[in-house]
C-alpha cells in the first residue's frame, strides 16, 4: 500500500509533464526546425548564359570618329584605367594608372584571307579564309605593316589591354569564371582555331580577346612594369623579346586573364614561359596571329 501511494505521485508529476507546453522546448524547436519549418533558400544564379554584357555608351560628338573608323575598326575612346595586377604573376605587377587617347582597333584577328592578300602567302597551321593567320612571328607582322601602309600599326601593350578590359575590373572582360560564349580555349576549341568572330564581343565590340590565336602588341618586354610615363605609354625603348597578349585555343583558362603576359623573341615563334597560371609549351606550333590599331590625329 505504501509503494502504491508513492507510485501515484510519480505518475502524477510524468503525467504533466508530458502534457505542458515545455517552454525551454520551444526555444529549441526554434533553434532546430523541421526541415518542413524551414524557409526556401533561393540562390543567386551563377549560371555563365545569365552573365550580360553592356556595350559602352559614346557621345554623340565620339560618333562622328566611330563613323569615320576605317573598314573592320571599332572606335575605342580613350580614358585612364588601372594596368597589371598585384596579386599575380610578378611581371604582372606593379597596378598603375594608365592613360590613353582615343584610338581604333579591328573588331576580328587579321584573317589569313587578309594575310594572303597583302603578303602573298599564307603561313598558317590551319588553313581557311575566315580562321586567324597563325605561326607568325613579329617581324613577319611588320612586312604586313610595311605593305599595309598607313592602314595597320601594332596596339601599344597599355592599347591592348584597356580594350580587352572593356571597362571590367574582373580576370577577363566578362567576369571572375570562364564563359565559352565568349572565348576558344583548351575546353571547347577541340584543338583548333576556329573562324574569327564566331564567339561574342566585348563591351567595345572586339572579338575573340581572350583565346583563339595569341596577339603581338608592339612593346618590348620587361619583367615588370617601370613606370615612365602615364599617358599613351609604349614600354622600354629596347629589349630582346616582344610581348603577346590573350591566349590561345590550346590555352587553359589561366592564360586568358586580361593582365596575363607572355614574352617572344621577334624572330622566333617559341615561347619561353611555362607557369602555373599559362601556357603549356609547344615547341613545334605556337599559334599567334595579331590585330591591327590606328591613331586618330
Amino acid at each position: 500500500m505504501r509503494l502504491f501511494k508513492l507510485f501515484i505521485p510519480f505518475a502524477l508529476f510524468f503525467f504533466l509533464y508530458a502534457c505542458s507546453d515545455k517552454p525551454v522546448d520551444k526555444a529549441e524547436d526554434a533553434l532546430h526546425p523541421s526541415l518542413s519549418e524551414l524557409p526556401e533558400i533561393i540562390e543567386e544564379s551563377v549560371q555563365l548564359s545569365d552573365q550580360r554584357i553592356v556595350p559602352i555608351k559614346i557621345s554623340p560628338e565620339d560618333q562622328k570618329k566611330a563613323d569615320k573608323a576605317p573598314e573592320g575598326m571599332v572606335f575605342i575612346k580613350g580614358g585612364c584605367f588601372v594596368m597589371g595586377n598585384d596579386y599575380t604573376q610578378e611581371d604582372e605587377k606593379p597596378e598603375h594608372k594608365v592613360c590613353l587617347s582615343d584610338f581604333y582597333m579591328d573588331k576580328f584577328e587579321v584573317t589569313q584571307t587578309r594575310w594572303e592578300k597583302v603578303m602573298g602567302y599564307n603561313p598558317s597551321k590551319f588553313s581557311g579564309a575566315d580562321l586567324p593567320v597563325e605561326q607568325v612571328n613579329y617581324e613577319n607582322v611588320q612586312k604586313f605593316i610595311k605593305k599595309s601602309r598607313d592602314n595597320c600599326r601594332l596596339p601599344t601593350e597599355a592599347e591592348w589591354e584597356y580594350s580587352a578590359r572593356g571597362g571590367a575590373q574582373t580576370r577577363y572582360f566578362w567576369g571572375n569564371m570562364v564563359n565559352e560564349k565568349y572565348t576558344w580555349y583548351e575546353e571547347n576549341s577541340k584543338g583548333s582555331t576556329q573562324v574569327v568572330g564566331s564567339k561574342l564581343p566585348n563591351q567595345y565590340g572586339l572579338y575573340d580577346m581572350m583565346g583563339n590565336v595569341w596577339e603581338w602588341v608592339d612593346d618590348w618586354y620587361e619583367p615588370y612594369y617601370q613606370i615612365r610615363t602615364q599617358n599613351n605609354p609604349t614600354g622600354p625603348e629596347i629589349g630582346e623579346s616582344k610581348i603577346v597578349r590573350g591566349g590561345s585555343f590550346d590555352s587553359s583558362a589561366g592564360a586568358l586573364r586580361i593582365t596575363n603576359r607572355v614574352w617572344l623573341h621577334p624572330k622566333n615563334k617559341v615561347f619561353p614561359k611555362v607557369t602555373t597560371y599559362g601556357q603549356i609549351m609547344n615547341e613545334v606550333y605556337n599559334f599567334i596571329g595579331f590585330r591591327c590599331a590606328k591613331s586618330i590625329s
